[in-house]
């Protein structure tokens, strides 16, 4: 990373008749300033990324386990805090390790008192499946008179 940082060469044309000092002052000042700004216009990828491209940002990265089927909740409120965080799939089973990385703490504690939330209320709800298969006997068990029966008055 050092020499990378070494290597690098910035050409800078000044024209002017006499370059004196303040001239020289003038125009790395303004090549500093347009480098920051060049800077911050580069898109950094937020949100869903890969591993590698969440370790290159230099922030503390952490991680939670996360089951398959809770994953697309999990994006949903991640991207709704601003977090950056990248899905890793464990080999042979079916987990997550989700690596992550929040703007603040604040943002992260919300984020992921929501998603707890979200997996409590969900394991507690019943199947709806398991409810249709209890009504499917309920209804075969069922004692249904269909004769018809027939009567006249007179």
């Amino acid at each position: 990373m050092q020499e990378e940082v070494e290597q690098k060469v910035v050409t800078l044309i000044v024209n002017c008749s006499k370059l004196t000092e303040q001239e020289l002052r003038k125009a790395l000042a303004k090549l500093l300033e347009q480098m920051k700004t060049a800077r911050h216009t580069q898109k950094l990828p937020q949100g869903k990324m890969t591993v590698k491209q969440l370790a290159a940002q230099n922030k503390g990265m952490q991680s939670i386990e996360v089951s398959s089927k809770t994953l697309g909740s999990f994006n949903r409120i991640a991207r709704k805090y601003g977090i950056d965080y990248a899905p890793f799939k464990v080999k042979g089973e079916n987990r997550y390790l989700i690596f992550f990385k929040a703007p603040d703490t604040d943002a992260m504690n919300a984020a992921f008192k929501e998603y707890t939330a979200k997996v409590i209320t969900k394991s507690e709800r019943p199947s709806v499946l398991a409810k249709l298969e209890h009504f499917k006997a309920l209804i075969k068990n069922a004692v249904v008179d269909r004769s018809r029966r027939k009567e006249r008055e007179r």
